[in-house]
């Protein structure tokens, strides 16, 4: 119970003060009699909002491990899991045998840094030693100054060969939404180059610029020459550190680099995103047949010393400040209805790449006071699928599987472009039944993109029937507030009363001890009033609860708990 008790402490800790989390304490990465520890993998509990944090900063401290640390600069990067990708939110070099430490701002990544997240820290070391690695996470109360941010991956490779003509630079375009509501739109770049002793010793030593291009036209060269090294804090070390290279320092965190791309286009616009690397033609390489050892170069072989083969560490992302939430998905797929006609079932579409294919079910399961045979659906009518030549089809209603729905591309089977607003609508005669009650979801979301690559999706909150959740009442509320569950304890059923003091777009969503969050009540626009909500728990086990009222300017947490 202690324990229990301490949690719920430091829950409200996460809501109401600064907030730190250490992810990793002294961990050792080394390569050797250990085994291969370069890269470490752990979950890490992060809080599960971060609406009340105004920047949240990532500190890294390499230590060394008994024997001394690596006495090389070698790469690194930090990175979190995020819809089944990795998303790289920082990177260093470590420096020549020297313990040393640095802080990133990864506010921009606060929408990846929220529950449970799976986080890797990477040291490309080949020795033993190795080091001892410390990553801390402050998160600083306050009002943030961009709420809502979006992260989408654009270009990321480890190992991207230069100056082969055997292995040409392969960075293909990519094609980009920009919502309605963005503020800003930054083209994040992280580039850095490695491998020596070879022409203009590249790529590390080697002073590159290579074209960013939007819509087919140049609109940024990208320097990342770091000129400063010798004015590094984390000195002095040994080795070459004093030595400018490509997009690094031994011993220093490595500098992002943001473009702004709202100069160059308008919200509400698709993007073609291009990064071109300077012509380079490497001579003294193994794989080019005139080279000669001691006269094209020292040495056309790679040694893996002092002639490595010239290589660029590339990440990007765009980041996107918008004035509502926004999913970091290929797609968001959200639901809703005319509730003074209850005879129209929208679905909407936000999708940041092109979509060729499109399935999913509509779970009837929540819906109460009628036979569910009673209803019936038809095909989708209107919307961009409509616009873009898609037939939405509709399957026939079941309790148990649900309702399905199939998107198909007609005629010369155009995609749905990249853009916002809604799919379809699927008539039904729900407005025939003022019974009718509960709430309805999309479920078993299929999505596919181009020769039927899987697209990565996002789903909204249920849509719920019931046009009378306002309760009466003869005084109307001054502020927002959430009132105790009941019946707390409770067993599988629970209300949840909340009043709101003006027309907002309001959450409530419960999590689990862990700050895992396991379902969302209700997530959409409500006028003023006082609401009951009823949250059915017979899929969840016994334990304690915590459901938390949200909006852009309030958030209130309370616990209840589930006995069965």
């Amino acid at each position: 119970m202690l324990r229990l008790l301490f949690i719920l402490f430091i829950f409200q800790n996460f809501l109401f003060s600064d907030t730190t989390i250490i992810a990793f304490n002294g961990v050792h990465q080394s390569f050797g009699g250990f085994g291969n520890n370069r890269v470490v993998l752990d979950t890490i509990q992060f809080p599960i909002s971060n609406a009340d944090y105004s920047e949240i900063i990532m500190t890294v401290d390499l230590d060394c491990p008994d024997g001394g640390c690596d006495p090389w600069d070698r790469k690194a990067k930090i990175s979190v899991m995020h819809l089944n990708n990795w998303y790289e939110i920082g990177r260093y070099v470590t420096p020549y045998g020297i313990e040393c430490g640095w802080s990133f701002d990864v506010t921009d990544y606060r929408s990846l840094l929220r529950g449970e997240v799976p986080l890797r820290s990477f040291i490309d070391t080949w020795v033993q030693p190795g080091w001892l690695v410390t990553i801390t996470f402050d998160f600083i109360s306050g009002i943030p100054q961009h709420r809502f941010s979006i992260v989408r991956n654009i270009w990321n490779y480890d190992y991207i060969i230069y100056g082969d003509g055997t292995n040409p630079v392969d960075i293909p375009p990519v094609t980009e939404y920009i919502p309605n509501d963005a503020q800003n739109v930054y083209l994040r770049m992280i580039t850095t180059g490695h491998g020596q002793g070879n022409t203009d010793n590249a790529a590390e030593f080697s002073m590159k610029f290579h074209d960013i291009f939007l819509n087919g036209s140049i609109i940024y060269e990208h320097d990342f020459w770091r000129d400063d090294c010798e004015f590094n804090q984390c000195s002095p070390q040994n080795g070459t550190w004093l030595y400018d290279r490509a997009g690094f320092c031994p011993g220093d965190k490595v500098l992002h680099q943001d473009f702004n791309i709202l100069d160059y286009t308008t919200v509400g616009d698709t993007v073609r995103l291009e990064y071109v690397l300077e012509d380079y033609f490497n001579e003294c390489s193994p794989n080019n047949p005139f080279c000669v050892n001691g006269v094209t170069c020292s040495i056309c072989d790679y040694n893996n010393s002092g002639h490595t083969e010239p290589n660029y560490f590339i990440g990007s992302h765009l980041i996107i400040h918008t004035e509502s939430y926004h999913s970091n998905a290929d797609t968001y797929f959200t639901i809703s209805s005319d509730h003074q006609e209850n005879d129209l079932i929208n679905i909407y579409l936000e999708n940041y790449v092109p979509v060729y294919g499109i399935q999913f079910k509509l779970d009837l399961n929540q819906i109460i006071g009628i036979e569910i045979s009673n209803l019936s659906f038809e095909d989708g009518m209107s919307g961009r699928a409509e616009e873009f030549g898609w037939t939405m089809a509709i399957g026939e209603a079941d309790l148990d599987i649900g309702l399905l729905v199939i998107g198909l591309a007609q005629g010369t089977g155009e995609p749905i472009l990249p853009g916002e607003g809604l799919l379809t609508q699927i008539p039904w005669n729900g407005s025939n039944y003022p019974e009718l009650a509960g709430s309805m979801i999309i479920s078993d979301l299929e999505v596919s993109g181009y020769f039927g690559s899987e697209l990565s999706s996002e789903i909204g909150p249920p849509l719920y029937l019931n046009p009378g959740l306002i309760i009466d009442s003869p005084i109307l509320p001054n502020k927002h507030r959430l009132f105790s569950a009941f019946p707390n304890p409770f067993n599988s059923n629970v209300n949840i009363t909340f009043e709101l003091s003006s027309k907002d777009n309001i959450s409530i969503n419960i999590f689990d001890l862990n700050g895992k969050q396991v379902y969302t009540l209700i997530d959409q626009s409500m006028e003023k009033g006082k609401y009951n909500l009823g949250w059915s728990a017979d899929a969840y086990p016994s334990g304690i609860y915590l459901y938390t009222l949200e909006s852009a300017s309030y958030i209130e947490t309370k616990k209840m708990i589930l006995l069965k």
